[in-house]
């Protein structure tokens, strides 16, 4: 359907890194050949360096090669090609050594982040405004949509169910409709709700969030055409899409992105996709 694929091209675009343990090897000027993990690199000043004798910080005036290597496999054969005895029971115990003590570290410092981290107000209240281009079977009798909504994000208490999908947390939206071309309109009020997740994103050194927000609910619309003498009203069915980047400077919050607007009609539904901007106050 055309609303799940724009939507699932929302919910990749941001991906997930992740951290790979690897041996190396540290020759020093005085030819001290050390093999374990490199667990900080400060480079051109020093590197802090862990093995099963312990963790060194090395200058790198005092360096003469730095081998990153794989696995400790890989260590016992630079060892082997520069012409050094080879333990391949001491090589392989540094290997470990020095993944461990890396593991504990990140650990270590995952958890500084944790606690330093601000604390995390309760949620969101936002005006969005949005102009979509209409697609499907009335694109040509109404080209283009426009509305306003006023939507009001809160976050969850930690609920198992909604751990499990990785929900940030709850929203609600009312929003207003409006579709026009000569004598054919569509317009109209609908409420809808719906879950919210937040995807931290780093783009050079500046944080913000990619944030999608999908709400399902129920709208009351008026439709005119040429075959019509009065307005008439109908309760429809609505699903509404917002994906995209927001930024917070201080209580002041910045949203933009990618719209996409359903209203469901077994006959001829409305359905269309364009852009939002929004402002609001985190509380």
């Amino acid at each position: 359907m055309y609303i799940y694929r724009i939507m699932a091209v929302s919910l990749i675009a941001v991906s997930i890194l992740s951290s790979n343990l690897y041996a190396d090897i540290v020759i020093t000027k005085d030819d001290m050949i050390l093999n374990g993990k490199i667990l900080e690199d400060k480079k051109p000043q020093y590197l802090i360096f862990a093995n099963y004798h312990g963790t060194f910080t090395i200058k790198y005036s005092l360096i003469k090669e730095i081998h990153r290597t794989g696995s400790f496999e890989e260590d016992i054969k630079v060892f082997r090609d520069i012409g050094k005895e080879v333990n391949d029971e001491e090589i392989k115990k540094n290997y470990i050594a020095g993944e461990e003590k890396l593991e504990e570290r990140l650990q270590e410092q995952k958890k500084d982040k944790t606690e330093n981290k601000k604390p995390e107000g309760t949620g969101v209240i936002l005006l969005n405004i949005f102009y979509d281009r209409n697609t499907g079977e009335l694109e040509e009798v109404l080209p283009y949509s426009s509305g306003i909504s006023f939507s009001g994000e809160f976050i969850v208490p930690p609920l198992p169910f909604l751990n499990d999908f990785n929900v940030h947390g709850l929203g609600g939206s009312i929003s207003y409709y409006y579709s026009a071309d000569n004598d054919r309109q569509v317009k109209g009020l609908s409420l809808s709700a719906g879950p919210i997740w937040r995807l931290p994103v780093n783009l050079s050194g500046y944080n913000f969030d990619f944030k999608i927000t999908p709400f399902l609910g129920a709208g009351w619309y008026s439709i005119i055409n040429d075959e019509v003498d009065k307005e008439a009203w109908a309760l429809k069915m609505n699903f509404t899409l917002q994906a995209g980047p927001e930024f917070r400077f201080g209580s002041l919050v910045i949203s933009t992105g990618l719209h996409v607007n359903y209203i469901h009609d077994s006959s001829a539904p409305m359905e269309g996709a364009g852009l939002t901007i929004g402002a609001g106050y985190a509380f």
